[in-house]
């Protein structure tokens, strides 16, 4: 049953920019709007209307392909603003998240309202894998150096250690930022994975630079996502971006 929350309304930061190990995070507020984006390393994070609700297409993608088969448990590599983790838990999920970057966790509760029930470990996020004894539903990868996928999550070692902490009838679902036509980047993570005996899709859209999911796992039956969580704002971008969005042939890259 969906937990019984209040809205979490953006928080305006108090300044723009907030130390981090892993790069200067700045929140962007726009006062007319009450919109917050998060920024680090030239990636956009996290973007949230005043209500905390997600801008970003690729969380409602994510957070509509998942909620069609409910999770009890979710572990999630990868913080940002926390808006993924939040409407899951808030749909019931038991959620885990580990990002390396302790700060994300901080300014995620401050400002993005990722509520006080989820487990926030601070760390690597393949050693977790690795060590846990946790077996998961849904394992969620959303981490990023800027808009690159950090290498340690793209080789046959990830794909060990997400078969470890799943369970069997377990679903994975990767993010992946496209920089151009040419960039091969979500095939070839998906052509790894079926290499390492998993079942696995791709749902991609058409444009240069884009967001892409690779799922894999008990994936066989999930549709196309649809608008879930409808936010203040960008709504109709969003829509039109969602409907954009199609499960593709996985195709080998060319030598």
């Amino acid at each position: 049953m969906p937990k019984e929350t209040k809205t979490a309304k953006v928080v305006k930061p108090d300044k723009s920019k907030y130390a981090s190990a892993l790069g200067t995070i700045r929140l962007r507020y726009k006062k007319d709007t009450g919109t917050l984006t998060y920024v680090q390393r030239g990636g956009n994070q996290s973007a949230v209307d005043r209500n905390g609700v997600s801008l970003d297409t690729y969380i409602h993608a994510l957070y509509g392909l998942i909620a069609q088969q409910p999770a009890k448990t979710v572990l999630m590599i990868g913080c940002g603003g926390g808006t993924l983790g939040k409407m899951l838990s808030r749909d019931g999920s038991d959620v885990t998240i580990v990002d390396i970057d302790k700060a994300s966790f901080k300014l995620a509760k401050r400002h993005f309202g990722l509520p006080p029930d989820i487990t926030c470990h601070v760390g690597d996020g393949l050693a977790y894998m690795q060590r846990t004894r946790r077996r998961f539903d849904v394992l969620i990868i959303d981490a990023f150096i800027g808009e690159d996928i950090p290498p340690q999550f793209t080789g046959d070692t990830f794909c060990r250690a997400a078969r470890r902490c799943l369970k069997r009838s377990g679903k994975l679902f990767m993010n992946v930022c496209i920089n151009d036509k040419a960039d091969l980047t979500a095939a070839a993570l998906a052509l790894r994975l079926k290499n390492n005996g998993w079942a696995a899709r791709l749902l991609d859209q058409r444009g240069t630079a884009r967001n892409a999911i690779v799922l894999g796992g008990n994936v066989k039956g999930i549709k196309k996502p649809r608008l879930r969580d409808q936010p203040q704002t960008e709504v109709s971008r969003i829509k039109r971006e969602l409907n954009g969005m199609h499960f593709r042939r996985i195709r080998k890259p060319s030598p």
